[in-house]
């Protein structure tokens, strides 16, 4: 990854191909979230909390894979999902610098730049495009999201409804995977501080990342499916 500063001068002939974009995804098993898209999110992935490594601090991030650098959403072209977290829409777009000093930043390696991709940043008007507006748009979310989504994370540790979780997972072909390092909302936790947590938006939230722990038997199904289609590959005569 190599991230410039998008300006005018440098960029304004850049083409983007979003589908391109979604393979900078295909070796990331947990995607960060913002506090407003977890119930979204949480309808298609196992939503955790995980531990910055240089902070220790917690954020809630989408669980896309069963070890590290494995997407089982990837299916070698694009990601099959039916909704995706805002920072794999953004992709190849960051934010760089804080507050005033933000500036908008392109990875400047990325296989999305195409230069027959269809979609231009600056419009043949001379305007910012469709597409990047839509694209400042998402990353005004994930920007203005992280105030409420540390909040968020406050109101977890405060009322103590976080407990850690390891995935100890079998599949069909006899290998085994440990996931560690993942922390979710506990039911019965929830249960006693539902009292306590005035914001009926908050609660709901919780409820969503605590039901979407359901889908990691979708992820073992996808995993299971993965091995089979590899067996097939590889078996003599195949």
């Amino acid at each position: 990854m190599k991230l410039a500063q998008l300006t005018r001068t440098d960029h304004a002939g850049v083409r983007i191909d979003p589908a391109r974009a979604a393979a900078s995804a295909a070796t990331v098993h947990l995607v960060p979230l913002v506090a407003d898209e977890i119930r979204t999110v949480a309808r298609q992935f196992p939503v955790f909390l995980a531990k910055d490594a240089e902070t220790g601090a917690f954020y809630p991030a989408a669980l896309m894979g069963l070890e590290p650098h494995e997407n089982l959403f990837w299916n070698g072209n694009a990601l099959e999902a039916d909704v995706l977290p805002l920072n794999l829409l953004r992709l190849p777009f960051f934010v760089g610098g804080e507050g005033e000093d933000s500036v908008i930043c392109i990875d400047t390696e990325s296989p999305a730049i195409d230069p027959s991709g269809p979609c231009p940043i600056v419009a043949p008007d001379g305007s910012e495009s469709d597409y990047f507006r839509s694209v400042q748009a998402i990353l005004g979310r994930l920007v203005q999201g992280q105030e409420p989504t540390r909040r968020l994370v406050d109101l977890m540790l405060t009322h103590k409804v976080v407990r850690e979780y390891k995935l100890d997972l079998a599949f069909h072909d006899g290998s085994t995977s440990l996931l560690t390092g993942l922390y979710g909302i506990d039911e019965v936790a929830l249960a006693r501080a539902r009292e306590a947590i005035t914001d009926f938006a908050d609660l709901m939230i919780l409820a969503a990342m605590c039901l979407s722990h359901d889908h990691v038997g979708a992820l073992v199904r996808r995993r299971n499916a993965r091995l089979a289609a590899q067996a097939d590959w590889f078996a003599p005569g195949a």
